[in-house]
Order: structure tokens, then sequence, then C-alpha cells
């Protein structure tokens, strides 16, 4: 018979993921939502074409995937360092706050996309990233405030 009821091991499992897994996953969804090429405001710089050879593309699309890896963790980490220094030096809940808005709005774009197709445009990987962020978050806050006290 399964528990219902999570096991303290399972909540720590999870905790422990959401580390590993948080700027990974937000990597992937920036690709997801943005696609395979480098660009701004509708002209792209770099991209993958059809005419280039299968090995070609796969290049691109390896460096394409880099290079936006390295964009989105670099204003990632920065936003996080950033709400990290709030936390600390102002002992402002601003952690726990974004977690809740990051789980409320996964939850939102999860269960929601029918009654609201606005949604429908957001890549559905956000919101399990979101989902990790929130967790992530809440193991930040515990092991910020671990070491304070």
């Amino acid at each position: 018979m399964v528990d219902v009821v999570p096991k303290i091991t399972d909540i720590s499992n999870i905790k422990g993921v959401s580390t590993l897994l948080a700027l990974p996953l937000i990597c992937v969804a920036y690709i997801f939502q943005t696609g395979a090429s480098i660009g701004w405001d509708g002209s792209v710089w770099f991209g993958i074409s059809e005419a280039q050879s299968e090995s070609v593309q796969l290049a691109r699309l390896i460096l394409i995937f880099v290079l936006k890896s390295l964009w989105v963790s670099f204003w990632s980490v920065g936003a996080f360092y950033f709400a990290v220094l709030i936390h600390q030096e102002y002992d402002y809940p601003l952690l726990q706050i974004i977690s809740v808005i990051l789980l409320a709005f996964a939850l939102f774009g999860l269960f929601g996309s029918e009654q609201y197709p606005q949604l429908k445009s957001v890549s559905p990987f956000w919101f399990y990233s979101f989902i990790v962020w929130g967790v992530f978050l809440q193991t930040m806050v515990e092991q910020l405030n671990s070491k304070n006290t």
C-alpha cells in the first residue's frame, strides 16, 4: 500500500534534487520558449537553416544552447544573489515571497491553461521549472537561516 503522506526522506530528496536541477531547468525552459536562434527583436543573427547539413545544424544547435544557457544562467544567478542579499542584509522574506509566487504561478499555469488561453503561449516547461525553483528557494531559505543562527 502506498503512503499518501510523503515521508521526511522524500521531502529531503526533493530538496536535494531541486538544488541540482534549478539552473538547468531554467536553461531548457528558456530555449524552449525562445527557439534555436540568437537574435533581437525579430531579427535572427545566428540560427539553424534547413539548407545546412545535419552536422552543421547539430553544431549550431549545441552552440546556441550553450550561449543561451550562459545568458540565462548569468541573469538567474544574479537575480538569486540579489534576493539572497536582500534576505540577509534587511531580514526581509523576499526569497519566501518569490518562492510562493513561483509555486502559485506554476500551479496556475499547469491547471489554468484551459480557462486562461493566454497561458498557452508560455512553454509548459516554465511551469515545471517554477515548481523546482520554488522548492529550491525554500531550501536556500532554510540553509541561510541555519547559518544565521
